[in-house]
């Protein structure tokens, strides 16, 4: 029986929305802002929209950790696929991907707030074959994932826009 875990923040960032939405939804910025996400490559030609594709090479391990232990991070990692699904810019987008053993979905609303942007960054990864014995570690594992892959976010958007 497949169980999902949730996650979901609020950012404040002070940037004007569309100049937020066209950094965070070009997904190939993740290495700027998530920890555990090693690389990130766009495999789809011309501008992003629906149907724009994504490879994250990314593991539990931070890139700090990987680099400490000397691990190459095709070891350390693994990819995963992105579809994007919708584009509403600069308002909304959603992407999804799928392995093996897990499914995921990222949603990211932004508003506009003046010359800031308040991002709600809502996600689900769900393990397709799984125990309810590890639903509450799974769960923890995913806030503690969530909150070090948005963190930086802010101040990411912030240096780069």
């Amino acid at each position: 029986m497949p169980f999902v875990a949730t996650y979901e923040t609020i950012l404040r960032i002070p940037r004007p929305i569309e100049a937020t939405f066209a950094f965070v939804s070009d997904f190939r910025n993740a290495v700027t802002w998530d920890p555990r996400t090693y690389s990130a490559d766009k495999t789809t030609e011309g501008p992003i929209g629906v149907g724009t594709q994504f490879i994250l090479t990314g593991g539990m391990m931070p890139k700090n950790v990987v680099k400490r232990l000397h691990l190459p991070e095709s070891v350390a990692g693994m990819a995963l696929p992105y579809n994007v699904v919708l584009f509403d810019a600069p308002n909304e987008f959603i992407l999804t991907g799928e392995s093996k053993m897990l499914r995921w979905c990222d949603h990211l609303e932004f508003t506009g707030e003046g010359d800031s942007t308040r991002l709600r960054y809502y996600a689900e990864l769900e393990m397709k074959k799984f125990t309810a014995a590890g639903e509450t570690l799974l769960d923890r594992v995913f806030q503690r994932i969530g909150d070090g892959a948005t963190v930086g976010l802010p101040e990411a958007v912030t240096r780069a826009v």
